[in-house]
Formats: structure tokens, sequence, C-alpha cells
């Protein structure tokens, strides 16, 4: 048993024959409630064929029939389905004698497995006989009796149904079946919502649709006002977060500024800047002994080994600032470096023009 049917056994009701406390009892699910069985001596039965009517109106048709059936107004009716045949049993029970706590009830025929093939068999029911003619699968004929029919009251039967009495004098040997937890014949649910379909039905399914849209439209609008409503939060929280790190980074970019503008003051003709360089450029085995240095005037001295005052002017050619030297050897092997220096705008060109070519 799958886990569909196990579901499924649950809400099988408990039936008991009507009218018989002590009768046969077919347990069904703790949520199924009960449900009468009422024996089919007690019923009459009818059928009619719909084929004619479209399955949606089908339901309406039969429910018509039954109606047309009923033999009186208090009768009570079940009505069954196999394709577009519809059978009704009809039962008018004594309310003395309705089962207490039983609000529904089933006909015993209903509960009894059709036969594997077509054909007239005799099934021993809780109480009499009954006589049921079956073709294709559908019940077409059914007669009850008290007692076991005789031959004469067989042969009436098989005449009914319209096969040949020579091929079924003898009186079949009954047979007795047990209740069966789902009925041969039921009322789909296809063809309950098929007899819903009239004009007020569908208006009403009309606007029960719309009103499921509309509420679902309203509960999507809800969700993303909420859903805003939690975004904003968020983003005042992840705000108070996250100012004082663009505050800082405000305050970076402020000093950063500041410190660019600061080396913006600075000339190329830096004194300290002027003497490294100059002292870079000496030729080897040469000493700075001092410097003055006056506007883009500036004068040095040096003492070197080297005697020769064209190699200091050689040393200071290759750079553009330094390039106009003029050297006047002195005493004990003293030079004196005289330089004129360049503009900080000619310097700027002359680099520029250099590194272009």
């Amino acid at each position: 048993m799958n886990l569909w049917n196990k579901l499924a056994a649950l809400f099988l009701p408990t039936r008991r024959l009507v009218g018989d406390a002590e009768g046969e009892v077919l347990r069904g699910g703790p949520f199924g409630g009960r449900q009468g069985v009422v024996g089919r001596g007690e019923c009459q039965y009818r059928r009619e064929d719909l084929h004619q009517f479209p399955a949606r109106k089908r339901m309406q048709a039969g429910k018509l029939a039954m109606i047309r059936y009923k033999p009186s107004p208090s009768a009570l009716s079940y009505m069954a389905w196999t394709g577009s045949i519809a059978h009704f049993w009809f039962w008018t029970a004594p309310e003395a004698e309705e089962p207490a706590g039983e609000r529904s009830w089933i006909p015993e025929s209903l509960l009894l497995e059709p036969p594997v093939a077509g054909g007239v068999r005799l099934l021993e029911l809780s109480r009499g006989y009954e006589a049921q003619y079956w073709h294709d699968g559908v019940l077409v004929s059914s007669q009850w009796w008290g007692q076991m029919p005789g031959a004469e009251a067989w042969m009436r039967f098989v005449r009914s149904t319209g096969l040949d009495p020579a091929a079924l004098q003898e009186v079949p040997q009954p047979i007795h079946l047990p209740w069966s937890n789902r009925p041969w014949g039921e009322t789909s649910w296809a063809q309950r919502l098929a007899g819903l379909f009239d004009e007020r039905f569908a208006w009403l399914l009309l606007f029960a649709a719309l009103a499921a849209g509309l509420g679902w439209q309203l509960f999507s609008l809800l969700r993303w006002q909420m859903a805003g409503d939690q975004l904003s939060i968020r983003v005042e929280h992840m705000r108070g977060e996250v100012g004082p790190l663009l505050a800082a980074r405000e305050q970076a970019e402020q000093a950063q500024a500041e410190l660019l503008h600061l080396s913006a003051l600075r000339t190329s003709n830096d004194d300290y800047l002027l003497m490294a360089d100059i002292a870079s450029h000496l030729p080897e085995g040469s000493t700075l002994l001092n410097w003055r240095r006056e506007a883009n005037k500036l004068q040095a001295t040096v003492r070197s080994s080297e005697a020769d005052p064209r190699a200091f002017v050689v040393a200071f050619d290759a750079d553009p600032r330094l390039s106009g030297v003029a050297v006047r050897p002195l005493a004990d092997g003293v030079m004196q470096l005289a330089f004129d220096l360049p503009a900080g705008g000619d310097i700027v060109a002359d680099t520029q023009e250099r590194g272009h070519e």
C-alpha cells in the first residue's frame, strides 16, 4: 500500500447494514464517519442513458431524471455513474428506523465488485438474492428476490434482459461477495464541477476569480511596501556606519591637495638640491669648500687635484642648469666656480624640449 492509499484509508467511512445492529460491519478510517448500507431489497433501482447530452450537462440531466423516477418526495436517493449511464437507487425508510448518528447511506449493490466479463450473475446478499446483467462493464438490469429464485422467476429476468432464454435456463449458483471499500460507480469530481457551470455559477466563479486576483495584487503591494521600509532602514544603518569612513576619506583628500599645493611652491633652484647636484658633478678627488648664492648667481670654492679648468667645464656641460659655469684657478689647487642659474620657467621649457627630442 502506497502513501496515497494509506492517506485515503484514513477517510474511509465505517459501513453497517441499515436495520441490523448485529450485522456485517466494514471498518473504515478514524476520520471517515459512519455510513449506512441499505440492502437491495429495500431499494428501487433505475438507470438512464444520457449519452445524448454533453458531459457538462449530464449532471443536471441526471438530477432531473432522478426527480422523475423518485417514488415519493420523502424517498432518499443515491446516484452513481458509469460513463454516460446514470444509476439511481431509491429508499423510503421510516424515520424511526433511521440509524442514529448516520447522515449518509449507500446501496449494497454498489459495494459488490462488478464481474470481469459481461453476462448475468446471481448474488447472495445480506438479505435475499440479486440477479444482475452486465454488458461492457455497465450494469444493465437488476432484480431482487427475498428467497432463492425458482426457474420461472429466473426465466422472467432473463427474458427482460433481451438475452436468449434457451442458453440460460438453469438458475446459476449464487455468489457471495464481500463489501468493497470503493464503490464501482461514483459521481466524478469533473461531472460535479461540470454541473455547476450554469450561468449563475459562472458569474459567481468569475467574481471569485476577480476577488482572488485583486487580493493577490493587494498582498503583493503590501509585500513591496514592507520590503521598501526594510530597505530604507538598512540604508540608514549603513549610512551611519559608512559616515566616519567618508569623513576620513574627505580629510585625506584635503590633506593631499594641500601637500600638492605646497610642493608646487618649491622651485627647481633649491639651494640644497643645487649643491648636491654640483657635488655629484665634480671631478674625482674634489672637495667642496664653500658656496654663496645671490639670486641667480652661485659661486662655489672647490679644492681639487684636477688642475685643468676645462675638466670642470666638461663635467657640468651635460646639466642644463649648471652648463653656464666659469672656472678660475686659485692658489694651492683651489678652483672658483661661478654659475649663472637660469630662471625656473626656462629650465622646465628646456627639459620638456629635450624630452620631446
